[in-house]
């Protein structure tokens, strides 16, 4: 796990966090601003594409770059079959925030979008200084992930569905900060808020299922990279 080199921001640990391209931060801080005294249609645009943005690198950072890596390191890796369920979960992110937008009057946007501006962070942790979308998790989550991933880059692990089980927990922490506080924050009729629990349900089936596939088939010399990998992602 790492610890923070220098305090940049207001969050405290334990955290996670994902790099973030530049614009994003810049972006939702001037949509942050404009927005707290009118809500244009062209501000709602642009809040819809920054959340998909934002949660289209999350996957890339946290899933398809770690992929690649792997498949580089071992060349016998196929994971064309998970990449494309990754591209369709990303997709499916992308048609639903933007189907959202339709149900949305202007007026109700202006929660979300601080919600997304406050996780927005200047962190160094690594030597440099960059851009982060950083979120809280709990204490008793960071203790049993740090235990984990501990294991499996030490080579002690041979439980591979605890480790599976752990990168579930990992994605339904996310998933609240990222999907289910902003679609309350929205306060949907019953029958969107319906439908959207239902696609967040059926994104945490596909991303299951990927996961029992997927890593079973990586040989346990890479696990160390796996845990190194994700280890980037939580502050503690």
């Amino acid at each position: 796990m790492q610890t923070r080199l220098m305090k940049a921001s207001s969050i405290q640990p334990p955290y996670f966090a994902n790099t973030v391209r530049d614009y994003i931060p810049i972006a939702f801080e001037g949509l942050y601003h404009r927005t707290r005294t009118e809500v244009t249609d062209a501000d709602k645009k642009l809040g819809l594409e920054l959340l998909i943005e934002a949660n289209c690198d999350l996957i890339d950072s946290g899933l398809v770059t770690l992929l690649d890596e792997l498949a580089r390191m071992n060349p016998s890796l196929k994971f064309e079959d998970t990449q494309v369920k990754v591209e369709d979960v990303k997709a499916k992110a992308r048609y639903y925030i933007q189907w959202v937008g339709s149900y949305i009057a202007n007026d109700r946007l202006p929660p979300v979008i601080e919600h997304y501006y406050t996780m927005m962070h200047q962190l160094e942790l690594s030597g440099d200084s960059k851009p982060y979308l950083a979120f809280n998790i709990t204490p008793e989550f960071a203790t049993d992930l740090q235990r984990v991933l501990g294991s499996l880059a030490d080579g002690s692990n041979d439980n591979l569905d605890e480790v599976i089980e752990m990168l579930v927990r990992a994605l339904e922490e996310t998933m609240k900060p990222l999907f289910i506080t902003p679609k309350d924050l929205m306060k949907f009729n019953y029958v969107v808020d319906k439908t959207l629990n239902g696609v967040i349900a059926l994104v945490v089936s596909i991303y299951k299922r990927m996961l029992r596939k997927t890593i079973p088939e990586i040989p346990r010399e890479l696990y160390p990279r796996i845990a190194e990998h994700l280890n980037t992602f939580v502050v503690v």
